[in-house]
């Protein structure tokens, strides 16, 4: 199994924009992603900033999550809300 973690800093006024894009987002990878298995945005201490957690089934699974139709439309319409580059780490599991 394969976990990320990504962690997404938004602009200042743009929260509202940002979780409603988020959103769509995530309902398309909860249709079209079988092998994802969660991804779901997380909420930190500064409400501008927002931790993205994700498990997927395999390496191969969270490789093609990047190269899916939905990702590239949806997940590039997040880049105006965005403070910067988002901070991704990559995680195997133990067993």
């Amino acid at each position: 199994m394969i976990g990320a973690i990504a962690k997404l800093k938004i602009k200042d006024g743009e929260r509202d924009n940002f979780i409603e894009a988020m959103g769509k987002l995530v309902e398309a990878v909860a249709s079209n992603e079988p092998d994802c298995f969660y991804y779901e945005m997380h909420e930190t201490e500064d409400p501008l900033t927002i931790m993205m957690i994700e498990l997927y089934q395999s390496e191969e699974a969270h490789a093609n999550h990047t190269q899916t139709e939905h990702f590239a439309t949806l997940g590039m319409a997040l880049a105006p809300f965005l403070d910067g580059a988002p901070e991704i780490t990559v995680h195997k599991s133990v067993n």
